[in-house]
């Protein structure tokens, strides 16, 4: 907007607040008249203004002027008088009418026009207030920033929307509760970033408690290794697995089974024995869990992690006399062969049927890292072999092994087709060494 347009702007809208004696709503256009004779810090004249709009621009001052009386019965309107006159006098002086912007200042007595009114005197604390006038809230904080004044600094890094700013501030000057309140405006994985990275993890702490937010608070004690308030804060969250694990790393077993406990009762109540067995080995309590499992495989497995070798032998030797009495084939008989400790006539079975893959991943189940890799060696899977050699420590195998294995070919860059679509390869072709792939898992 030029000179002329705020002038006639003005005249505007100043007539309604003088027709109703309303003084503190005629400071706004006096304040806008004010900045926009300063814009460019060029001075002006009535004499830049067309007769006509000078004419109004006059007529509208004089008006204002003349609003001598001073207010008898109500001092905050006498003082949004004194407010007016302080403001008039900033415009005639802007306008290079000393004479006036003298006579507006006697009458405005010891009233303080807005302070951004005053930038163009150069005065760092009045551009600042231009600044934040003007919606730059942070050039505004840089400027206060600069001059020491922290506390402005931080309200307007915070009304910019540089909370995190305002938050370093506050933490020089030891502000917690201010730290608190400005941390409330971030999101929370902001607020994990600004106050952790500033120190403040107990400042954290408290605004994550005042939020109900357990889960994080479990989370950053979880962090410091003080597992034993993990736990509770994840058991106020509902995380109850989470709680589990934490009241097991801080040695509190006993904590950490009623938990289980009474999870456990849930599904038992609910007809879910296995599920029950399934939670107490999940959270490696293997015997507890091999008391409450009904699936055969599943119990023996836990009976071996357990320690109970005898006893998951004897599982198994009861599991295969039920097939072989069921007159199951050899194929269904192997896995409880095995499992039972006889080896040599599981092998046997895999052997003749040509099932080496299923050899293998059932050895690879009972640990018996040597057996297995011999088996996924004949079954041509070589890299798992090597695997099984290693964890048997086996290390010379393993290395025979790879050494077997060809070189990855580097990929060719691809060339662009002539025409057609693009990338056209064909669709439904077995690659290299292509069947269906995988033997099928150990039965039983």
């Amino acid at each position: 907007m030029g000179f002329e347009g705020a002038a006639l702007e003005f005249a505007r809208a100043i007539d309604k607040p003088l027709l109703a004696g309303d003084y503190q709503a005629q400071l706004a256009p006096l304040e806008k008249l004010a900045g926009q004779a300063r814009k460019g810090g060029k001075a002006r004249t009535m004499d830049e203004l067309p007769h006509e709009s000078r004419g109004k621009l006059l007529t509208a001052l004089l008006r204002v002027m003349r609003q001598t009386r001073p207010v008898e019965d109500d001092a905050e309107k006498e003082k949004a008088r004194k407010q007016v006159f302080a403001t008039l006098a900033a415009v005639w002086a802007a306008l290079s009418d000393e004479r006036r912007a003298e006579m507006a200042k006697a009458e405005a007595g010891d009233a303080e026009i807005a302070p951004w009114l005053l930038a163009w005197t150069g005065e760092w604390d009045k551009v600042a207030a231009l600044a934040e006038h003007e919606g730059r809230f942070r050039d505004a904080a840089r400027a206060y920033e600069e001059h020491d004044r922290l506390d402005e600094a931080a309200r307007l890094y915070r009304k910019g929307g540089d909370v995190m700013r305002a938050i370093e501030i506050y933490a020089k000057q030891g502000k917690r509760d201010e730290i608190v309140e400005a941390a409330k405006e971030l999101k929370p994985e902001q607020q994990e970033q600004a106050l952790l990275g500033a120190g403040l993890g107990d400042v954290l702490m408290d605004l994550l408690v005042q939020q109900d937010r357990w889960e994080d608070v479990g989370r950053l004690y979880e962090r410091a290794e003080q597992y034993a308030d993990a736990a509770r804060a994840y058991e106020k969250a509902g995380r109850t697995h989470k709680a589990i694990r934490a009241w097991d790393q801080a040695g509190e077993k006993a904590e950490a089974e009623r938990l289980i406990e009474a999870e456990a009762k849930e599904k038992l109540d609910a007809g879910d024995r296995q599920g029950a067995a399934r939670l107490w080995a999940r959270f490696g309590r293997p015997e507890k869990a091999a008391e409450l499992a009904v699936i055969p495989v599943e119990r023996y497995r836990w009976l071996r992690e357990a320690g109970k070798i005898e006893e998951a032998q004897a599982l198994a030797r009861e599991e295969l006399g039920k097939v072989q009495e069921a007159s199951r084939g050899p194929l269904e008989q192997a896995p409880w062969l095995a499992r039972a400790g006889d080896t040599a006539n599981a092998l046997r079975i895999y052997d003749e049927h040509r099932r080496p893959e299923d050899a293998g991943a059932l050895f690879e189940e009972l640990q018996e890292w040597e057996i297995a890799a011999r088996c996924w060696e004949l079954a041509g899977k070589t890299r798992r072999a090597a695997e099984m050699f290693e964890r048997a420590g086996n290390t010379a195998e393993a290395e025979r092994l790879r050494a077997l294995e060809p070189p990855e070919k580097p990929k060719a860059a691809r060339k662009p087709a002539a025409g057609g679509p693009k990338g056209g390869g064909r669709r439904g072709g077995r690659g290299p060494g292509g069947g269906a792939g995988g033997g099928r898992k150990p039965q039983g």
